[in-house]
């Protein structure tokens, strides 16, 4: 505003000079002047200058006339006259004070706006700090928080390759702990040697490896003989030192075809293919051989064999029967005794069969009420006199006929079958002796087996109970061997029974390895010699010696004595003039149902 002011002054002052003719003052000079006039008069209607100007009435008058003025001096400027000039400048001086008046205004306005401005920009500079000192401290903060999280980051790789490392450790470890325990799953602890899974592995990858061409796989199973007297003379730990030392020396037999496997206690194994019978059995008394050598153990030397099965597959490719037809060349060795070998034969697996039906019937027997109970009378030597009878089992089976009790006795012991049997002995001798007149004596056998079972008082004292036969008059037979085991376990069932006034006698006396110590330690009531003694007498002088000693040592210990299996008067006189007490056998009587 104040620029056009100025301008508005120009104009005049040309004007003037217009008037009075100053040099410079034509009608060009004031056309130019008013050109610049006339193009800002846009500005005083329009923009700020327009809004500030139309807020007041009196600068808007002010503004108009000029304006109008302006044009009407547009029109006149190029014809006028010096006179006409004079007439208008009244006109136009009347507007210099409004027009200051306004300018002055209007720097006013300016001024304040500036100082209106200044001061947002101070507040807006003061924002702007705060906001900067913000962003410092931010970025600040921002910088310390990436320090710290690089240092984070860097204790974190640390830890991580820390891990790693622990990591890799442990998986070399357990590498390590995976390839023991696949070696421990394949290997005997104590040995060292392949174990049972080895053996059926190798044994699977044989019989694939020869079926292709035909060829056979080779089996041998060998059990060590009298393996099981060197644990109980001489501990565990001996035994254990037996088989380290075993596995030892037959390391050398270590090839890549043939292989020795330990399948569990004294049970050792081989694995081969296509060899012959001939190079089998020479492989077999190897090994048999290099087992039987002596063996120093701590302080003693011991000596024992082996009984070696082989099999040799023909095109067989079923494991487990392999395995069974070896088992059973191996039994076959040990019935013919220490240190056989033996090559299965199909005879082997019929007689396999054969006594497996043995089993069966035997297993069915008593349910089928096929024992029967025989009594054999005891008598006095001198009076003959019935002293009392032995209860013996008879096996009647409706296909096999009578079946000799030295053919299943064994086998009730082996099948597990022998202490219900032996129960239902006891309980139908006890019943029968309970219904006699006369109170004589039953005497009933007792299995070894039998012995070791824990129940066996309970059980003896039950059954007397339940037939309510006096404990006084039963006798229980007990063989020698049986008795003098070192199992100090049947002396305290023996002690036991004895104790409820049950009478014990040694049976078969002579054939076992009896102990005298033990014999006057444990007071037994009778002792029974074998029939095997007193068969030949009074001819064989050996026997009748033999038969003097047993009676004079029995006496001597406060026993009865019963001889067994006497068959003639000779026999029976023999034994009256050696005081013998009592008598049992076919001059007395056979054994048979009692009517």
């Amino acid at each position: 505003m104040s620029q056009m002011v100025s301008e508005y002054m120009r104009l005049e002052s040309r004007l003037a000079g217009m008037a009075i003719g100053a040099e410079g003052a034509d009608h060009d000079e004031v056309r130019l002047r008013l050109e610049i006039m006339m193009s800002q008069i846009e500005l005083l209607q329009e923009g700020d200058l327009g809004k500030f100007i139309n807020k007041s009435e009196q600068r808007k008058t002010v503004v108009a006339t000029l304006i109008r003025n302006l044009h009407l001096l547009d029109k006149q400027v190029d014809t006028m006259t010096p006179e006409q000039v004079r007439q208008i400048l009244p006109v136009l001086s009347e507007l210099d004070g409004p027009l200051t008046s306004i300018a002055a205004a209007t720097l006013t306005q300016d001024i304040n706006i500036v100082n209106i401005t200044h001061d947002k920009i101070q507040h807006l500079y003061y924002i702007y700090s705060v906001i900067s000192i913000l962003l410092i401290a931010m970025c600040i903060t921002l910088g310390l928080l990436m320090l710290r999280q690089n240092n984070n980051l860097r204790r974190a790789h640390v830890r991580m390759k820390t891990l790693a490392n622990d990591l890799q450790a442990s998986k070399e470890k357990l590498q390590v702990q995976n390839r023991r325990l696949q070696y421990d799953a394949y290997h005997d602890s104590l040995t060292g040697m392949p174990n049972r899974l080895s053996f059926w592995q190798r044994l699977q990858e044989i019989v694939n490896q020869v079926r292709p061409y035909k060829g056979c796989a080779v089996v041998m199973l060998f059990d060590l003989d009298s393996f099981k007297d060197v644990n109980d003379t001489l501990g565990h730990d001996a035994g254990d030192k037996l088989l380290q030392d075993l596995a030892s020396r037959l390391s050398f037999f270590r090839k890549t075809s043939e292989t020795l496997y330990r399948l569990g206690g004294d049970e050792f194994a081989m694995l081969s293919y296509d060899l012959t019978e001939e190079m089998a059995l020479e492989r077999a008394n190897v090994i048999r051989e290099k087992i039987s050598q002596p063996y120093q153990i701590y302080d003693a030397q011991i000596n024992i064999d082996a009984c070696i099965g082989i099999v040799i597959s023909d095109g067989e490719s079923r494991t487990d029967y392999l395995y069974k037809c070896a088992d059973l060349a191996l039994y076959e060795a040990k019935k013919e005794g220490s240190g056989h070998v033996q090559i299965f034969r199909p005879g082997m697996l019929q007689r396999l069969q054969e006594n497996k039906s043995f089993e069966d019937d035997l297993l069915q027997a008593l349910a089928h009420d096929e024992f029967k109970v025989y009594y054999q009378p005891i008598a006095d030597t001198v009076t003959r006199e019935i002293y009392g009878y032995e209860a013996l089992v008879r096996w009647f089976h409706p296909v096999r006929g009578a079946v000799p009790p030295t053919v299943f006795i064994p086998v009730a012991e082996k099948i597990g079958l022998i202490n219900a049997l032996g129960e239902w002995v006891l309980k139908t001798a006890c019943a029968e002796a309970a219904s006699w007149a006369t109170p004589l004596k039953v005497s009933v056998n007792v299995s070894p087996i039998q012995l070791m079972n824990t129940s066996l008082t309970d059980t003896i004292i039950e059954v007397l109970h339940q037939t309510g036969l006096d404990p006084r008059r039963l006798d229980l037979e007990i063989t020698e061997s049986d008795v003098f085991n070192e199992n100090t376990r049947s002396l305290e069932i023996l002690s036991q029974l004895r104790e409820q006034g049950i009478q014990i006698s040694i049976d078969d006396f002579g054939t076992g390895y009896s102990s005298l110590s033990r014999l006057s330690y444990f007071p037994f009531d009778k002792i029974k010699i074998d029939r095997s003694f007193v068969i030949n007498i009074p001819e064989q002088k050996d026997d009748l010696d033999i038969v003097r000693l047993i009676i004079s040592m029995g006496k001597s210990l406060h026993m009865r004595i019963v001889a067994e299996g006497v068959e003639t008067e000779e026999q029976l006189a023999s034994l009256q003039a050696l005081g013998c007490d009592l008598v049992q056998g076919y001059l007395i009587g056979k054994p048979s149902p009692l009517r």
